[in-house]
This record gives structure tokens, sequence and C-alpha cells, in this order.
């Protein structure tokens, strides 16, 4: 019923912020580390695995060659899935441009109409593969943290039955949750960002706060499927 599913959302989110707040609030010289480890993004992508891990309280950032190494991993795991979406871009853009270009070349409205409407069309197709290729992805990294092994990452099967067993309309909820929440936190950071100075070393003191709330987010979806 929809009552439980958002009761459950407006919890996870409670939970994920008093994580963050716990991580970070009065936790000085973690923050600071933290924010340098944002900078060196490889290595607090390594930090947040080990939140996916279940790590609670946080963890202090330690053995950064480590968490470095992680990162790189995770990135690895990123660009493998991006492939597909950058291959199938690649092939409707091969497809596409020549009749495109015709069509702008000929000056005839209608043709650009029929141009736009091809190109509207293989944008959409475009975005929904990000779409679906996230929501595996987001799971898939979970994995890889809990398991250590990279090819759990691919197991396509397996993650599919997890979101199976986590519920897909409660999984889809959570996500639009936690991107309408980056939302907010980017405008926040673009706000404070703009008062020269202090509001840039606030936008960097932010970066990790997201970081550290958005993978205790996603650890929790993920934790309820289990």
């Amino acid at each position: 019923m929809p009552a439980p599913v958002c009761m459950d959302i407006i919890e996870t989110l409670r939970e994920s912020l008093l994580y963050t707040r716990e991580a970070l609030w009065e936790q000085w010289e973690r923050w600071i580390l933290l924010t340098i480890a944002s900078i060196v993004f490889p290595v607090f992508t390594g930090y947040t695995l080990e939140i996916y891990r279940g790590a609670d309280p946080a963890p202090d950032i330690r053995g950064w060659p480590r968490l470095f190494l992680d990162g790189i991993r995770v990135l690895v795991i990123t660009i493998a899935y991006s492939l597909p979406v950058v291959l199938f871009a690649a092939v409707l853009g091969v497809l596409i441009w020549p009749s495109a270009a015709s069509a702008v070349a000929s000056l005839d409205p209608q043709a650009i109409a029929g141009a736009v409407a091809i190109t509207g069309s293989g944008l959409i197709l475009v975005l929904l593969l990000v779409l679906a290729i996230w929501l595996v992805l987001t799971l898939a990294v979970v994995r890889f943290a809990r398991t250590r092994r990279i090819r759990d990452a691919f197991q396509i099967g397996a993650i599919l039955g997890h979101i199976g067993r986590i519920g897909w309309r409660e999984y889809l909820i959570a996500l639009t949750v936690l991107w309408f929440a980056s939302l907010v936190w980017f405008g926040i950071s673009v706000w404070v960002s703009g008062v020269p100075v202090i509001g840039w070393i606030a936008g960097f003191l932010l970066m990790p706060a997201w970081g550290i709330f958005s993978a205790r987010f996603v650890t929790r979806v993920y934790e309820s499927g289990e």
C-alpha cells in the first residue's frame, strides 16, 4: 500500500541524514580529510564502499592507497556499464546524422520537422537506456562493495532479483527521492558557492556530506531487500 512505502522512505531519509550528521558534525578532522578525499575522488569513492558494506557509525578515513584502488575499481565498473550507452548513442548518431544534416541543408520545414522528431526520439531512447543502466549500476556497486569481487557487479540476474525483493515500485520511488535530494544539494552548493572564498570553502565541505548521505541512503535501500 502507498502509505507504508512513503513512511519507509521518510524513515530512510531521516536515518540517512542522522547518519551524515553524526559522521561529520564536530568531527572536524574527519570532515576535512573527507573533503580532501572528495577532491581526489577515487579515494572518497573507496570510502563510500565502507558505508555500502554497512559500517555504522561512519568510519574514519584510513588506508588511502587501498581506498584509491577501490575507487578505481568502481570507476572501471562504471565505465563498463556506460559502454552500452556510448555505443548505442554512436550508432544512433551515425544513422540519424546524415538525414538530419540533409534536412537542414534543404531548408524544407517539413523535412526539418521530421529530422527534429527523429533526433528527439533517439535522445529519448538514449535517456531510457541511461535510466535502465543507472537502476542496475546503483546496486551493482553495492554488490561489489560487499563481496569485494568485481565480477559480482555484473551479475545482472542477481541484481534484478535483489531489486525484485526490494520491490520495483519501492526501488523506483527511493531513487526518485534520491534524485530530487541531489537537486536540492546541488542548488544549495551553487548558492553558497556564489559567496567568494567562504562560499567556495562551504561548497567543498558539502561534497562529503552528500556522498555520505547518498551512500547511506542506497545502503538502506539495498538492505531492505536482504
